[in-house]
């Protein structure tokens, strides 16, 4: 868990595939969706269908998936600027 976005997809697949527990898969997709993780954020969305998550839980992951995303795509552009600059 301690910080990787991809290993808390993982326990989330773990929980529901091998552990049959779809609440807790849920806590950890939704934790790795809000951190920037594509396939969470999928899996957030199946959750919310299948009404595993509150309409809540879901808009609030989606703005904070919107908001890494800004954040890492600002980033990107100021390292490729600083590195095209140094050119």
């Amino acid at each position: 868990m301690g910080g990787y976005i991809d290993a808390r997809h993982n326990l989330g697949n773990m929980e529901w595939n091998e552990a049959g527990n779809h609440q807790r898969a849920m806590k950890h997709y939704l934790i790795s969706a809000r951190a920037g993780y594509d396939l969470s954020l999928d899996m957030v969305r199946d959750g919310f269908k299948c009404g595993l998550i509150t309409k809540y839980e879901y808009s609030h992951t989606l703005r904070a998936y919107q908001q890494r995303q800004n954040e890492i795509n600002s980033d990107e552009r100021v390292k490729a600027a600083i590195f095209y600059a140094s050119r």
